[in-house]
């Protein structure tokens, strides 16, 4: 039987790919995108670091900000 992975399952691992590549540390990721999520409901300039991010990991930024809550939940 197959298994499928989760949307977030697999943002989290682009992430995880991503500061591989960028040589960071992933939870630094996860940490800044918590806190752009946080920033971007009082400033929705604080949107175009999940513009970035988004296009680097290959998602939408309504993905991206979909994500953010999800992270922010746990």
């Amino acid at each position: 039987m197959e298994s499928f992975e989760s949307s977030e399952d697999v943002i989290k691992r682009h992430i995880e790919d991503l500061a591989t590549k960028e040589e960071m540390d992933s939870e630094d990721i996860f940490s800044d995108i918590i806190t752009f999520s946080e920033l971007y409901e009082t400033d929705e300039n604080a949107g175009a670091y999940f513009v970035v991010l988004a296009e680097k990991i290959g998602i939408s930024f309504g993905e991206m900000l979909e994500f953010a809550k999800k992270l922010r939940e746990e």
